[in-house]
């Protein structure tokens, strides 16, 4: 009995002297935003000890989990490292501070309120712990905080809902450093016919033309399936995989067949887009991209008379082209609202082996997206392109004594505008975003159909 006192007692001693030897002050919270499932502290930590110190975990209570960080600058990025221990040097002190060593406290059990008192624990390497009271406060409690604004931001842009890109701008921004993202796109079009210019035409028009065919309508259904992964905190690489579902009903026009319609179909896997994305700031990156032609370009279905025939180019799955899409994208998320744009800009490199190739194109997207609640936001856009003729001709294509319709007339520029929902899943890292528009502007060289109605549909979730 009188061995088991001793040591309670030499236990006891020894605590007490190792607590007056490690101080730890001005320990405080940030309080929390609603909404944001993690937040950050700071304090001043002394070792007034002859022996190192090794910090090698943080608990608490109130949390699910606490990590340390670091705070560091690559090239002219900041980014979270996560720090598995941290050296606290015999008779020294380090200052845990905004831009520098933090904990981050992730997930509170119950919601933290101003001036709440907080215990954590810290482990040491040596098996000792050290516990400490932190004070939850408010910005303005947060003072001589240096770095606190850039952090604020940081931490509360990544658990909005307007974080992302709208669901219609294609690729994605970069992501932290090791994570892997997978997401699903669903897009819808519906065109009509037909415009010349900048005019709506008539069967009557096209038939003056010399045509004895002309489209009524043209759907397109596209399942995107896309993988992200970020390499590090500069750079991501990402790999997009279509299966696009097409239909075309056209109408004779001439001839004993004249008024008849006819529909023609064509489904299957599009060409797949290896791209890169290079971080060049918070606010910006550059993608570079390649398109491999893994999508048909020589699809085939009956035509009025029974016969099999090449469909048309607008009916094709793919480009049979390697093609290279360079593209950048800006976006400044401030407190109440956001805004971006993206320019893309696609060069076919050569002719498909059929003799052809799509012509070059040139996008433009731009937005502004406003928060509604801490899971919804709403955006407003629009969208510019500009896409050159097809050039060539399919060796499948016979020459005939008349023309039929005037499928590879593709050139035009058109104006859109957008209204899209983004929706951020509570407590997950996952997404669902649509968006749908409809032309306001159109200009196109020689007669075809044009998009009235454009939707997209898509979810995203990052392991």
């Amino acid at each position: 009995m009188k061995f088991f006192l001793n040591l309670m007692l030499l236990t006891l001693v020894t605590t007490n002297l190792y607590a007056a030897d490690i101080s730890i002050e001005n320990s405080r919270i940030r309080m929390m935003p609603p909404g944001v499932p993690m937040t950050a502290g700071y304090f001043l930590i002394s070792n007034n000890t002859n022996k190192d110190i090794i910090l090698t975990g943080v608990r608490s209570s109130s949390f699910k989990s606490i990590e340390m960080h670091n705070t560091i600058k690559d090239g002219d990025v900041m980014k979270m490292v996560k720090q598995e221990s941290i050296l606290i040097s015999a008779n020294s002190k380090l200052e845990f501070k905004p831009m520098s060593y933090h904990l981050m406290l992730i997930k509170p059990v119950k919601p933290i309120s101003e001036n709440e008192k907080i215990d954590v624990t810290f482990l040491t390497k040596s098996g000792d712990s050290i516990s400490s009271v932190f004070i939850v406060k408010g910005m303005k409690g947060m003072k001589g905080m240096k770095g606190m604004k850039g952090m604020k931001g940081m931490m509360m842009s990544m658990n909005r809902p307007d974080y992302v890109f709208p669901v219609g701008v294609k690729g994605g921004k970069n992501m932290m450093p090791k994570k892997l993202m997978f997401g699903y796109k669903f897009g819808t079009m519906d065109m009509d016919c037909c415009k010349n210019g900048t005019n709506s035409i008539s069967n009557n028009d096209i038939q003056g033309l010399g045509y004895s065919m002309a489209p009524t309508d043209m759907s397109m259904d596209m399942h995107m399936f896309s993988a992200m992964y970020a390499v590090n905190g500069k750079f991501s690489i990402m790999a997009m995989l279509p299966y696009i579902e097409k239909e075309m009903t056209m109408k004779m026009l001439t001839g004993m067949m004249a008024g008849n319609l006819h529909s023609t179909s064509s489904r299957g896997i599009g060409d797949l887009s290896i791209a890169g994305l290079y971080k060049l700031s918070d606010k910006s990156n550059f993608k570079l991209a390649l398109s491999i032609p893994t999508g048909e370009f020589d699809e085939k279905d009956h035509n009025m008379s029974g016969v099999l025939k090449t469909l048309p180019y607008p009916m094709q799955l793919g480009s049979g082209t390697y093609d290279i899409t360079l593209g950048y994208s800006f976006q400044e998320v401030l407190d109440d609202w956001s805004y971006g744009f993206q320019v893309n800009a696609l060069k076919r490199i050569d002719y498909n082996s059929e003799g052809w190739k799509l012509g070059d194109r040139r996008e433009l997207s731009a937005w502004v997206a406003k928060p509604v609640s801490n899971s919804f936001s709403v955006s407003f856009g629009l969208d510019v392109e500009h896409q050159e003729n097809i050039s060539g001709k399919s060796a499948n294509r016979s020459n005939t004594t008349h023309l039929t319709w005037a499928e590879y007339n593709h050139s035009h520029l058109r104006v859109s505008s957008n209204i899209g929902v983004n929706y951020k899943f509570p407590k997950s890292k996952s997404r669902i975003g649509i968006q749908c528009g409809t032309p306001i502007y159109r200009d196109v060289n020689g007669p075809q159909m044009e998009p009235d109605f454009k939707c997209n549909i898509g979810f995203s979730s990052m392991m």
